[in-house]
């Protein structure tokens, strides 16, 4: 049998409850950061990075075109096996593949460091 409380009781305790909603964390969407030779878990997805290449311009120069990320991954899902290719931008037609790229530091010209690329398995 639900439980009904008085509307004096009901008055008091919405305030309450409305102040505890807004003190909960919002959702985010999940995200993995790796460098070209990890593998982590994004979700259900187990995500190897095989390859990144930075076409990008770098911070510290002028350049005719901004350029793109493209990385190579190795996406295992149960028993299944697929092997993704994603850009940053991604193309303006680029089918939902259940992983995207987020996010890569930009780099100065002289920079040789592995990119972290950041990627996430919202769309």
């Amino acid at each position: 049998m639900p439980r009904v409380f008085s509307p004096a009781l009901s008055r008091l305790l919405r305030p309450a409850a409305l102040g505890a909603a807004l003190l909960l964390p919002a959702a985010s969407a999940a995200t993995l950061t790796l460098n070209a030779g990890q593998t982590g878990q994004l979700g259900d997805q187990r995500v190897t990075v095989v390859r990144v290449q930075d076409n990008r311009c770098p911070i510290n120069a002028r350049c005719i075109r901004a350029g793109e990320l493209i990385v190579k991954v190795l996406v295992g899902q149960g028993r299944t096996l697929r092997f993704l290719t994603l850009e940053l931008p991604a193309p303006q037609n680029a089918a939902w593949k259940g992983l995207r790229v987020l996010s890569a530091p930009g780099r100065a010209t002289n920079d040789r460091r592995p990119v972290p690329v950041t990627f996430t398995d919202q769309p």
